[in-house]
Parts: C-alpha cells; structure tokens; sequence
C-alpha cells in the first residue's frame, strides 16, 4: 500500500513554512533522488522533536512534472487555470516544487526548513519563503473562522488522497492548489460587523453560517463550500495566515483527489462556473489581491522512493 505524506491530512498547527523553488535546469536526476529522501529527514527531526507534530509536504509543479517523472503523468494535472473574462487577476505562476513544513514549534519548523534547504542546496533556487502561524482559534486575519465544517477523521483521506483504483501508481498522491492571498486590512477595517458578517455569510465571534433567509448567494461561505455529498467534489484546505510588514493575508493551500475537484471550486468562487446559479464572485475577493497562483501533485512517498529507479 503507497503510503501518503503525512502533511495533508494532518491536524492544524502553530507555526508553518512554505518554500516555494525552482529548478536548475539539467539537475533533475538529483533533485528527484534528493525529494525522495526529504521524507525520511523529517521523519527523524519529527522523532526527536515528537512534540512538535512536525510534518511535510513536497509537491511538484504542473509545468515541471514531466521533466522530472517524464514516464507517468496525474491525471488532468495542467498549469492554475486563467479564466476569461474576469476582473480578478489571480497572478497564475509556474513553479516547481512548494515543500510546506508545519509544527508546532517555532524553532523546529525553523531547522527542518533549513536541513530541507541544506539537502536541496545547488540543484533550486528559492524564490520564496513564507512564513504562517496559527491566528486565535483558527481565524485568518479578517477576523474570521478560516475554514467552516472542515472534513474530519477517514473523511479527510478520502477527500485529499487519489483512490488506488483510479490512478494505481499514483495512489495516495493529492491534487494541490496554492496561492498567496494578500488582504486590503485597511478598507476591511472600516466595514461594521454586520457587514463584515454579510461578506462572509458567517457569525464572527460565532464562526457559524448565518441563517437561510439572511446569508448571500455571493458570500464567501456559501461559494467556498462543497457542493452536493460527492467525496470526489469536496476539498481539504490547509490555510494559514501570514503577516509582513507591508502585506499581510492568506497562504491558502486546497487538497484535492481531483483536478477537477480544484477547477470546479476556484471557477465557483470567482462566479466564472458555466454550472453554477450564482455568477457572481466570492465577495470577499473585492478585499484581497493575488500574490500568485500555482498548481501541483503531491505524491506519495512511495512514489517519490520508487520513482528514482524507474526515471532516466
């Protein structure tokens, strides 16, 4: 049985770093024979820092999948979609591999972030590192539950991992939609609960949906949400804010067994869904820019160890 990494479905935590790389071209034998040995880095610094919760997640990006694992492709693996026709720039970026580090402690998800970058050293160039942490009870910086009615226990696996039957050499991989989502604070702030409330379809101090006859069609929770009890339709995200001293927002990080799953969700929110009642966009988005936008595959760690005696 392929045995998944570990991050996807885990537990929220306190502190995460996000790397976001790019490949030297030529280096690609090394960098799939150094991935493969990510994962039992941070199984040893998850060891001996057992309270920590320490986990990962390496993923590949769509444009650079081939070059690294040429013999087999995800289904439906293709470059963060650029709809037509909307006034939301999403600031769709190819890269090549994001490793997400989480912990619950500031100072090992610090080391394992380093050793990551030590191992990779010469084969990437970094062209990013986010830092994200836990904002009160699982808020992000609106003020907001981040996530409402997240999937729990086996439904998390079933939602986020690739079914065996479906894809057999890349069970226990997962589908990934990142990007940088950064706030306007300023014009949020001067918004009064209620209509804070309305954006958002939800209870601020509460974090529960508003009732039937009050919430939007176009508020943030009713766009975000699952549509119909299909596992193949659902989501599991990930998301943690992040502050800097100019910008401050949301790393937003989705799961999916799908790609479809991914594209179905994104066009919904951004009222651009052919199947969708409502083609109007997540209000929330009216406060909030892209940094960038990127999709990958995450696959499972027996992939990743098998996968660098079967590639030329």
């Amino acid at each position: 049985m392929a045995r998944e990494q570990l991050g996807i479905c885990t537990e929220a935590n306190l502190h995460g770093s996000y790397l976001l790389l790019n490949a030297l071209e030529g280096h690609e034998r090394q960098i799939r024979y150094k991935l493969a040995r990510l994962p039992a880095l941070i199984e040893r610094l998850s060891d001996h820092f057992s309270e920590a919760m320490l986990t990962s997640v390496i993923a590949i990006g769509s444009n650079f999948w081939d070059s690294l694992y040429p013999d087999t492709r995800p289904l439906g693996l293709a470059p963060f979609p650029n709809p037509q026709h909307i006034d939301i720039e999403l600031a769709a970026t190819p890269i090549d591999l994001f490793i997400q580090i989480r912990s619950d402690r500031q100072d090992v998800t610090y080391i394992a972030c380093q050793q990551v970058l030590q191992l990779l050293d010469g084969d990437v160039e970094i062209q990013d590192l986010i830092q994200g942490f836990r904002y009160l009870d699982g808020r992000n910086l609106t003020g907001f539950i981040d996530v409402v009615n997240p999937p729990k226990g086996r439904l998390k696996r079933q939602v986020a991992l690739v079914n065996h039957e479906l894809q057999p050499l890349l069970a226990a991989g997962s589908y990934v939609f990142v990007q940088q989502v950064i706030y306007d604070l300023k014009a949020w702030q001067q918004l009064t609960i209620a209509e804070q409330e309305s954006v958002m379809g939800m209870s601020k101090v509460a974090g529960k949906e508003l009732a039937e006859d009050l919430v939007s069609p176009d508020s943030h929770a009713v766009l975000t949400q699952s549509v119909g009890d299909e596992i193949s339709t659902m989501l599991l995200r990930q998301n943690m804010p992040f502050a800097q001293l100019n910008q401050q927002g949301n790393i937003e990080v989705s799961f999916a067994t799908t790609a479809d799953a991914l594209v179905t969700h994104l066009l919904r929110r951004l009222g651009s869904s052919d199947a969708a009642e409502i083609k109007m966009p997540d209000q929330l988005l009216h406060y909030c820019q892209f940094a960038f936008s990127a999709a990958f595959y995450a696959p499972s760690i027996s992939f990743l160890e098998l996968a660098i005696n079967h590639q030329p």
